[in-house]
């Protein structure tokens, strides 16, 4: 028999994929350039003028360096010093108070949407409805509406004068002074003080209102993790719901409870929007006082205000986080805290011994509740249910009840005279929204134009945050690189920029731009926002699909490459399909966030048919032409507050259960 040798099976050598460094490089370089055009080179931008003479004068960039703007703002004692240390310790005051509020009434609600009960869906979507309404449509529904004087038929007097109660005047020099708050100025007399008027609590409700969403559904975010099987425990033990709180929950959302605080306070202390409706000199925050100065052509005062600005909020940000600790070291003292507490309670309680006498029959070794105290802990019980019922009712009440205000007076005809308030509009009448889309010489601003403005310069951010955002989030979440570490941090910094220290350089940099291209216009131009947006929004959006692309499991990705496939072919037809719901919810969270901007459109566009909706709506505010209007100039306001915020709760209301799963979830993975 003649032995044949085998065939020999050719295999043709596959193509080696690219390195992982070099596509990891490839996928965070879009969002490294990003970052330099419109966050590095306008910080270095912003700081250089800070240290000159840069005034409307002597030109952006000024005649010479000098330190004399941070000698003027801290200690030269004159009105701009006054203003920069009242304006400061308002500032402070406005973020340390409303972030407290905020803090409690998220950790209350918080704790009631952890619980499942009738109706959970529906009280979720109303939490959200606050937080999707532009801020400065927020302050305006206060401002002239709820808060309103007497003679201009505001809810709170109105309500005030049917319990034939002396109205409350929240605004203007009439305001009432509700204490001096002690200050310390370095100079003069060292010791100071500056008034705390009903002004400044209008304005930490309006921030307690519009934000407490948010930190609810971070601290929500946290008290997921907790294990379930702890709670079990401490049932068992006989544990009240107080100690519960105070062993198991506290403890292990206490570190994501000081990550939500560290988001809020650097939130807070930009405050902006809020404020800026009042129109009011003695309620101002650091970033009017900036935006103001840059108005007035005093540029290096401006930005150096902004770099102080800065500081502070880094300060906080590290106070804060020097308070709750690490947080992986914390989330281990805190479980070693719990099986401390579970195991001293198992002493108390003897549990080995309930569990060794229901293995030995129960019913020889435990003696039946008596029946009053069965009747006791029912009636405990139905207590117990009514409360909760009745905060639910209180949560959703607060979140809802500004909004469907607003809806039902922008229904008021407002061409008939109220002489009186009226908790239920006597005359109905759609003429409001007529007269927003037909009298734009009286509001200021063409509607239309605003809402079509919002909406394209809106998705343009969306598209280019989800393009950037899914590639840098892929790299961090999937891949080990070196300066991972470094890039994640920064990213997650960027959230403590304030972002006049960002505007003010960016117009800088783009008037040179235009300077020697003359033939491109970026100031007054929709389409240069769009940078800007992208750069501030790309956190959030990394910070979402970050958990989102974990989720996937790696072996789908080892599986493809075994096949052949590369990294490339991996992420577009493997990794992206499986993450659409996750890049849908950061699209909706990018959408609002742009819808609601108001600094940077305030700043960069000017004429009339680049409007967006939030500066649409402060124009017409501050338009002295809507006061000789034929018609009721609060009744109008409102009806243009509504139409720039009803299609975004609509939105949130339809989207609701995933704009909360990618919070909810960005927040544990983060």
């Amino acid at each position: 028999v003649q032995k044949t040798k085998p065939t020999e099976i050719k295999t043709q050598e596959r193509e080696a994929p690219p390195s992982d460094y070099a596509f990891t490089g490839s996928l965070i370089l879009p969002a490294l350039i990003l970052i330099a055009i419109a966050i590095f080179l306008p910080i270095i931008i912003g700081i250089i003028v800070s240290f000159t003479n840069s005034s409307a004068i002597t030109g952006f960039f000024g005649t010479r360096f000098t330190l004399s703007n941070y000698y003027e703002l801290l200690f030269f004692g004159e009105i701009v010093s006054d203003q920069f240390w009242q304006y400061t310790y308002q500032t402070i005051f406005f973020s340390v108070v409303s972030v407290v509020i905020e803090f409690v009434l998220g950790l209350l609600f918080a704790q009631i949407l952890n619980k499942k009960f009738v109706g959970r869906g529906l009280a979720r979507a109303t939490l959200l409805i606050p937080w999707a309404i532009p801020t400065v449509a927020s302050a305006t529904i206060f401002r002239y509406e709820i808060f309103a004087s007497a003679d201009n038929n505001g809810l709170f007097n109105g309500l005030l004068q049917i319990l034939n109660l002396n109205p409350v005047t929240f605004f203007g020099p009439d305001a009432n002074v509700l204490f001096r708050l002690p200050t310390l100025i370095p100079y003069g007399n060292i010791i100071g003080d500056i008034p705390i008027t009903t002004t400044m609590i209008v304005a930490i409700i309006i921030d307690v209102w519009k934000t407490t969403p948010f930190i609810t559904l971070l601290i929500l975010a946290a008290i997921q993790i907790v294990p379930k099987d702890l709670y079990k425990a401490a049932d068992i033990a006989g544990a009240n719901g107080w100690q519960k709180f105070r062993h198991i929950t506290w403890p292990l959302i206490k570190p994501g409870v000081g990550i939500a605080l560290i988001f809020r306070i650097m939130q807070a202390l930009r405050v902006y929007d809020a404020v800026v409706v009042f129109d009011d000199k003695t309620v101002y925050s650091m970033t009017v006082q900036s935006v103001n100065l840059w108005g007035s052509g005093e540029f290096a005062l401006s930005s150096a205000i902004a770099l102080i600005l800065f500081v502070l909020i880094i300060l906080f940000a590290v106070f804060v986080l020097l308070i709750t600790r690490r947080r992986e070291s914390k989330k281990k003292e805190a479980k070693a805290e719990v099986g401390d507490v579970y195991e001293k309670e198992e002493k108390i309680y003897q549990i080995e011994d309930y569990l060794e006498s229901t293995s030995l029959g129960f019913q020889t070794k435990l003696k039946a509740p008596s029946q009053r105290k069965i009747d006791w802990l029912r009636r405990k019980l139905y207590i117990k249910r009514a409360l909760f019922y009745v905060a639910v009712i209180f949560m959703c009440f607060f979140c809802a009840f500004p909004f469907i205000w607003i809806i039902i007076r922008s229904f008021r005809d407002p061409y008939i005279t109220q002489t009186g308030f009226e908790l239920i509009p006597k005359y109905f009448s759609a003429a409001p929204y007529a007269i927003i889309f037909e009298a734009s010489q009286f509001t200021g601003a063409s509607f239309e134009l605003a809402l079509l403005n919002s909406l394209i310069l809106s998705s343009l951010t969306v598209l280019v945050v989800i393009i950037i955002g899914s590639l840098v989030a892929y790299a961090i979440g999937k891949f080990d690189f070196p300066g991972k570490s470094l890039l994640n941090s920064f990213i997650f910094s960027m959230n403590s920029l304030p972002p006049l220290i960002i505007i003010i350089p960016f117009f800088i940099q783009t008037s040179f731009i235009s300077a020697i291209l003359p033939f491109i216009t970026l100031q007054d131009n929709l389409f240069t926002l769009v940078l800007p947006y992208a750069a501030f929004n790309l956190p959030l959006a990394v910070f979402v699909l970050i958990a989102f692309f974990n989720e996937i499991p790696d072996e789908l990705t080892k599986a493809a490459k075994v096949d052949g496939a590369s990294n490339f072919q991996i992420f577009r037809k493997i990794i992206l399909p499986l993450t659409i719901p996750g890049i849908f919810t950061t699209g909706i969270l990018v959408f609002i966030a742009a819808w609601n901007e108001l600094l940077f459109a305030q700043i960069f566009l000017i004429s009339d048919s680049n409007n967006t909706v939030p500066l649409a709506i402060l124009r017409f505010v501050f338009n002295d032409l809507s006061l000789t209007a034929p018609w009721d100039t609060g009744i109008v306001l409102l009806a243009a507050t509504t139409i720039a915020t009803v299609p975004l709760v609509i939105v949130v209301l339809i989207f609701q259960r995933k704009i909360i799963s990618g919070l909810t979830r960005g927040a544990v993975k983060g």
